[in-house]
């Protein structure tokens, strides 16, 4: 019985030992990101796409202006309140992300291709964003 007692401890005390590890990985990750203070908009995208892999709420908002906007393809577009509250239920509540990120620049335009997948969904990205002063002004999905 004590021995059932100690394999169930260790095996506690190995969960929570890689859970903590777990988290200080993630945690180093982001401050390698925070650190890269380049304003060029590939820079901006890499550091989004990062982001959004660690599902890092607040370093996703914080890539954004305020007035930022979105649209689907040629679509209306979404901008400031709407914009956030689309940000909010669709990509980080969702934990949408770009797997395979391929990036091509074109002054302050950068598309991002690869495989996106948030919960319940995944499709092929095409995702033109523009950057300006290094914040993501507009983020068009062209599917």
């Amino acid at each position: 019985m004590l021995y059932l007692f100690y394999v169930a401890m260790f095996s506690i005390c190995m969960q929570s030992t890689l859970q903590n590890a777990t988290i200080i990985i993630k945690k180093e990750q982001m401050n390698d990101i925070s650190q890269n203070t380049s304003n060029d908009p590939e820079s901006i995208i890499k550091l989004l796409m990062t982001a959004m892999s660690a599902n890092d709420a607040e370093k996703i908002r914080s890539l954004f202006n305020s007035n930022a906007s979105q649209a689907y393809g040629d679509g209306a577009a979404k901008s400031g309140k709407a914009f956030f509250s689309w940000l909010e239920s669709d990509i980080i509540k969702r934990k949408g992300h770009v797997d395979n990120a391929k990036y091509t620049v074109n002054g302050n335009e950068v598309v991002v291709t690869g495989q996106y997948s948030s919960e319940g969904y995944t499709n092929k990205a095409n995702f033109l964003f523009t950057v300006k002063d290094g914040q993501i002004m507009s983020w068009q999905m062209r599917y």
